[in-house]
C-alpha cells in the first residue's frame, strides 16, 4: 500500500476541536487508500510556554535538561490525536521520537538526524494501525533525548518520509501554500503552485516561515515530494520538488523580523573571520556577511544573541583592538530567485524603490540567487511591499 507521511503544525492543534477535525483528515487520507504516518508539532504555542518556564526556574538552562522539559510538548499533540482517531473508529498509536528510532547527535536543542530505524513504525502499518510521531525530538547515540531546534517537526516529517520510502511528504500549516511574500504583510502576494528546492531554500533563509531550511536541504538530498497546504481546509497549495522550474523569475520577497545587527571594528587581520568562525563552531548561524576594510558586519537570530554575545566579548579579551556594538529593531529583506543573476536591472529597481522612500540600506548582500539587506523595523515591512510590486506585481 502507498504511503503519505502528513505534518501538521501547532496552531493547527491548538483546540480540542481543531485536533478532531485533524483527525478526521487523517481518516480521509486513509479511507482513500493509503497508508498514514502523521507527525505532530506541540499543542498552540505550548513549546513557547515551556521555555518561558525553564527561563523562570535558571537563567540559563542546561540544554539536557532543556531538551527533556521542550520534548514533552509533543507527547501531549500525539496521545490526544490518536485518541481522536481511535474514537472514530480507526486504529491508531503514538509514538515518540526514540520510541520510532529517530537517531541524533547529541548536540542539546539542535540536534542532527544521522538514522531512522523505524521498524516500529513499520510493523504497525502492516497491523492497519495510523502512525502518529512526535515531531522535533530524537534520542541521540548515547541514549539521551534531544530536539532538532525550532521547526524540527518539518525535518521530522521529511526524514520519516525518506526513511519509509512514502511517496510524498504533505506539511499541513495555517497558510494554503508558499507565496511570493508574507500574504499577512502583502495581500497582493501571490501563491506558487510549484517551486524547487533550490528555490525553497532561498525564501526559507531569508525568512518565510513556511519551511526551516534544514527540512528542505533533507528533502532535497533525498528527493522527496512536498506538498504544502492548509490544515483548515485540506487543500494543496504548492508543490516543492526538483528541478529550476522557471530560470527566469525573481521567486519571492522574504523577510526576518527576528535578527540583531552586529558590526564589528579591528586592525588586525583575521579577526573577522576567526570570529565567524567561533560563532558557527557554537550553532551560532550569521546571515548577511559583510566587510569593508577595518569593518565586518553581519547579522545573527535574536534566539543566538545571548550565546552570540559571549562568543564575541570572549573574542574581544583575545583581540583587545577589536570593540563591536549591537544594533537592534532592524529586519532583513531577502530578493530571492534561482538562475537569476542579480546584476544591474534587478539591482538599479530596488535602489530606486530606497531612493523614493528615502531609505538607507544598513548593509547588503548579493549574489547570483539572492539580494539581501537589513534596513530599520520601522520601514521593513513597508520596504518588503514596495519591492514585491516593483518586481513581482509589475512583471
Amino acid at each position: 500500500m502507498k504511503l503519505i507521511v502528513q505534518k501538521y503544525g501547532g496552531s493547527s492543534l491548538a483546540t480540542p476541536e481543531l485536533i478532531k477535525k485533524i483527525a478526521e483528515r487523517v481518516i480521509t487520507t486513509k479511507e482513500q487508500g493509503y497508508d498514514v504516518v502523521v507527525v505532530v508539532s506541540a499543542l498552540g504555542d505550548t513549546t513557547d510556554h515551556l521555555q518561558d518556564l525553564a527561563d523562570q526556574i535558571s537563567r540559563k538552562p542546561a540544554p539536557r535538561e532543556l531538551d527533556m522539559l521542550l520534548s514533552v510538548g509533543e507527547r501531549i499533540s500525539i496521545s490526544l490525536l490518536a485518541m481522536a482517531i481511535t474514537e472514530r473508529g480507526y486504529p491508531a498509536i503514538s509514538f515518540t521520537g526514540s520510541q520510532v528510532g529517530i537517531i541524533t547527535s547529541s548536540d542539546h536543542t539542535r540536534a542532527r538526524i544521522l538514522e531512522i530505524k523505524g521498524d516500529r513504525i513499520r510493523h504497525q502499518l502492516e497491523e492497519g494501525k495510523i502512525v502518529v510521531v512526535a515531531g522535533y525530538q530524537g534520542v541521540s547515540t548515547e541514549k539521551e533525548i534531544t530536539t532538532l531546534g525550532r521547526g524540527g517537526s518539518d525535518t521530522t516529517a521529511i526524514a520519516l518520509a525518506a526513511a519509509l520510502n512514502a511517496e510524498k511528504c504533505e506539511i499541513m500549516t495555517d497558510v494554503d501554500g508558499v507565496y511570493t511574500a508574507n500574504p499577512q504583510d502583502v495581500p497582493e502576494a501571490r501563491k506558487l503552485d510549484k517551486v524547487s528546492y533550490d528555490e525553497m531554500l532561498e525564501l526559507s533563509d531569508g525568512g518565510a516561515q513556511v519551511l526551516k531550511a534544514s527540512a528542505i536541504e533533507f528533502a532535497k538530498r533525498h528527493n522527496i515530494k512536498i506538498e504544502v497546504g492548509s490544515s483548515f481546509t485540506g487543500e494543496i497549495g504548492t508543490i516543492i520538488t526538483n528541478g529550476n522550474l522557471d530560470k527566469n523569475r525573481v521567486t519571492g520577497v522574504s523577510h526576518d523580523e527576528k535578527v540583531v545587527l552586529v558590526n564589528m571594528k579591528h586592525t588586525e587581520n583575521g579577526v573577522a573571520s576567526a570570529t565567524i568562525k567561533k560563532l558557527a563552531q557554537e550553532g551560532v548561524a550569521v546571515k548577511g556577511v559583510w566587510h569593508l576594510e577595518q569593518t565586518c558586519s553581519f547579522l545573527v537570530r535574536k534566539e543566538n544573541l545571548e550565546g552570540a554575545n559571549e562568543i564575541l566579548k570572549e573574542q574581544q579579551r583575545a583581540w583587545p583592538n577589536m570593540a563591536f556594538e549591537l544594533t537592534h529593531d532592524i529586519g532583513l529583506v531577502t530578493v530571492s530567485g534561482v538562475g537569476i543573476n542579480f546584476g544591474t536591472d534587478v539591482m538599479s529597481k530596488v535602489a530606486s524603490v530606497f531612493n523614493k522612500m528615502g531609505v538607507q540600506p544598513l548593509t547588503y548582500q548579493f549574489s547570483e540567487t539572492r539580494l539581501s539587506f537589513a534596513v530599520e523595523k520601522s520601514v521593513l515591512k513597508e520596504v518588503v511591499k514596495r519591492i514585491h510590486e516593483e518586481l513581482i506585481m509589475k512583471e
